[in-house]
């Protein structure tokens, strides 16, 4: 659905139009804009209010329902615990029907369930492709060391190329401290003394500090998914398409200051254990194991 409603109502209009072609009274709309039904614990208030309404038997007001009308069974459920739950709210009282451009369905029959079951096989699918392209995608855009999207990194500014004429600086000098044995929560207490926020506006603490010093776009290398990516051929880091703040053995010396913990330095630990077990002695060398864990 789209988020400005515009979907929302016509689907509604739509709606109105078949229940009027069946004979049928709108007693109540229900809509989710904006809410992904295919999402695992996503709030969705009107399906749920839908399905108050159903046990009930009626609206909040005293309105008797016998029925729903809806474009589309995708447009109402995309996961099989929501459609179970429909249906189970839907058949909980006899005489019911189930409408949509189509005609009108039998919703206590097997062949008045089958299209429902159906569009959520298709549903699924289609949800399972979308997201695979869309991992591709950031794969592929990570590949070519292009930034990732999103609020700004700290340290660079709002093109994610060029460096933050104040943050920059306070990253290689927070790098540089650490190296030399300072502590980080000393580091995060100098930046909340100065009056630094992040680029959401929150305070620095030892956790954000450890991960703006720990992630390899510090040293111009690119991760993606809390992995450090290489290179095929040669088993090198992909170079992002940004100015690096500190050198790659400025980036491994820091790194070498923590203990595991990290959840995103985790997640670059167990990818370069993968690597060395294929890789040749002089990659190991070249990219030794990061750890990273707030001090």
């Amino acid at each position: 659905m789209q988020r400005d409603g515009h979907g929302v109502r016509h689907q509604l209009r739509i709606n109105e139009r078949t229940a009027h072609q069946r004979g049928c009274r709108v007693v109540a709309m229900y809509s989710d804009n904006g809410c992904s039904a295919s999402k695992e614990g996503v709030a969705r208030p009107g399906f749920d209010r839908l399905v108050e309404d159903l046990q009930r038997g009626c609206t909040a007001d005293g309105q008797v329902v016998e029925g729903v009308v809806c474009v589309a069974d995708d447009r109402l459920c995309r996961r099989a615990e929501d459609l179970a739950r429909f249906f189970s709210a839907l058949t909980s009282q006899p005489g019911r029907v189930h409408i949509d451009p189509q005609g009108v369905r039998d919703p206590y029959s097997q062949e008045g369930l089958l299209p429902a079951v159906q569009s959520l096989e298709a549903a699924e699918t289609e949800t399972r492709i979308r997201s695979q392209r869309l991992t591709n995608w950031h794969w592929a855009r990570a590949a070519e060391g292009v930034s990732h999207s999103g609020p700004r990194p700290f340290g660079w500014q709002d093109d994610r190329i060029t460096l933050h004429p104040v943050e920059a600086p306070l990253v290689e000098k927070a790098v540089v401290d650490r190296v030399g044995g300072r502590a980080v929560r000393a580091i995060a207490q100098e930046w909340c003394a100065l009056g630094v926020t992040g680029t959401r506006g929150g305070r620095p603490n030892p956790q954000t500090v450890t991960q703006i010093m720990t992630a390899p776009r510090v040293c111009g290398y690119r991760a993606n998914r809390g992995e450090l990516l290489l290179v095929p051929e040669t088993g090198d880091p992909v170079l992002g398409r940004w100015e690096p703040i500190v050198t790659p053995d400025q980036w491994q010396a820091v790194c070498a200051t923590f203990s595991p913990g990290n959840l995103y330095m985790q997640g670059q630990r167990n990818s370069q254990t993968h690597r060395e077990e294929g890789c040749s002695p002089s990659s190991r060398q070249r990219h030794p194991p990061v750890r990273s864990e707030a001090a």
